[in-house]
C-alpha cells in the first residue's frame, strides 16, 4: 500500500499542467506589482492549505527589507467567519467577507477538492462574485475540476478521484509556486535599484 500511493502520487504530479502552474505565478507577481490583495479561502483540509498558502505568500517569499504580499485568508479570523456563516446565507460566507472590499488589482485563490461540484456552494459563489467585480480567480481544485475549473481565470487540476491525493498535491503546488515567486522577487530585488517592490511582470 505504501508503494502503491507513492506511486500514484508521482503519477499525478506528472499530469500536472506546467502551464497553468506558469500563469498562476504570472497572477500573484502581477497582483504584488500593483499592490492588490490576495484572498485565500477553502473549506476542511483546503482552509488549512488556504491558511498555509496565505502565511507563505505575507512571509517566505519575500526578500528581507522589502515589502510583504498583502494577503487575507478568509477563515483566519474564526468569529468574524462564524458571525457570517450563522447570521445570514451559509453559502455567501466569503462572498460577505469580500463585499466592498475586492477590486480589480486583487486575486481570490479557491481551493477544493471537489471544485464546488455538490460541495462548497459558498466556494461556487464566491469565484462568480470575485469575476463579476474584476479580481483574478485562482483555482485548485481535484476530480473533474467542477465549477471552478470551469470558472476561475487559471486553474490547476489535480486529475484525481481522491481527497488525500489531491489534498496533499494541492500543498506541492502551494510551495511550488512560493519558490516560483520567491526566485522571482529575488532576481528583482538583485537588479541595480531594485527593491522587490512594484514592477511589471
Amino acid at each position: 500500500m505504501i508503494s502503491a500511493f507513492l506511486d500514484e502520487t508521482i503519477r499525478l504530479l506528472r499530469q500536472l499542467d506546467p502551464a497553468a502552474i506558469a500563469r498562476a505565478r504570472d497572477l500573484l507577481l502581477g497582483c504584488y506589482a500593483r499592490q492588490g490583495r490576495v484572498y485565500t479561502l477553502g473549506n476542511g483540509g483546503s482552509a488549512s492549505t488556504a491558511q498555509h498558502f496565505a502565511c507563505d505568500l505575507a512571509k517566505w517569499v519575500v526578500p528581507a527589507g522589502a515589502r510583504p504580499f498583502d494577503t487575507r485568508c478568509l477563515t483566519d479570523n474564526v468569529s468574524l467567519y462564524t458571525a457570517w456563516a450563522n447570521d445570514a446565507d451559509r453559502a455567501d460566507v466569503f462572498v460577505n467577507q469580500l463585499r466592498g472590499l475586492l477590486g480589480e488589482r486583487d486575486v481570490v485563490v479557491l481551493i477544493s477538492v471537489h471544485g464546488g461540484t455538490g460541495f462548497s456552494a459558498d466556494l461556487v459563489r464566491a469565484v462568480r462574485f470575485a469575476n463579476q467585480a474584476g479580481a483574478a480567480t485562482l483555482a485548485l481544485v481535484g476530480f473533474d475540476g467542477g465549477v471552478l475549473h470551469r470558472e476561475a481565470a487559471c486553474s490547476i487540476l489535480v486529475p484525481a478521484d481522491s481527497t488525500p491525493q489531491t489534498e496533499a498535491i494541492h500543498l506541492v503546488i502551494e510551495h511550488l509556486l512560493m519558490h516560483l515567486i520567491k526566485e522571482a522577487l529575488a532576481g528583482r530585488a538583485a537588479r541595480p535599484g531594485g527593491t522587490g517592490g512594484p514592477a511589471s511582470c
